[in-house]
């Protein structure tokens, strides 16, 4: 694959996954803000942070899941895996910047990979940021606000 074509499809994969994430996170805020209320400030404090927290990471999770599994069918689909399970684990730690070095790809595809890291590298911020909100909305006490 050409310089250009590797860099067209890492650009239009990186747009796609970034939309899945924000997506992802603009449609778990409606669910969270129903938790809070329905476990509201004074029913159980601990509980409710934590069932909050955890909805919000499960949120995230599932973000980042199905855009480790668009990395991979990618690969797959351009002949760099001969498996799903090679290729999901190469996006997997392409996508977290392990970056083991135990698999490396061709010419043809080396720049379509950077654009998994890159992903990964930009939606791990957006979701830093989410989880912090989350935080500072549920425990404000807890971060100086007084509510």
């Amino acid at each position: 694959m050409s310089l250009f074509l590797q860099l067209g499809l890492g650009t239009l994969l990186l747009a796609l996954c970034a939309l899945v994430h924000v997506g992802t996170v603009v449609l778990c805020i409606p669910y969270l803000a129903r938790l809070a209320i329905w476990f509201g400030p004074d029913r159980r404090p601990r509980l409710r942070i934590a069932i909050l927290l955890s909805a919000g990471i499960c949120g995230i999770v599932a973000a980042h899941t199905v855009q480790i599994w668009i990395w991979a069918a990618t690969f797959l689909l351009q002949g760099a895996f001969e498996t799903m399970a090679m290729s999901f684990y190469f996006a997997t730690v392409t996508y977290t910047t392990l970056g083991y070095g135990d698999i490396v790809l061709g010419e043809d595809l080396r720049i379509v990979a950077t654009f998994a890291a890159v992903t990964g590298l930009l939606t791990f911020g957006i979701s830093t940021a989410f989880l912090l909100g989350l935080l500072v909305r549920i425990m404000p006490e807890s971060f100086g606000e007084n509510r």
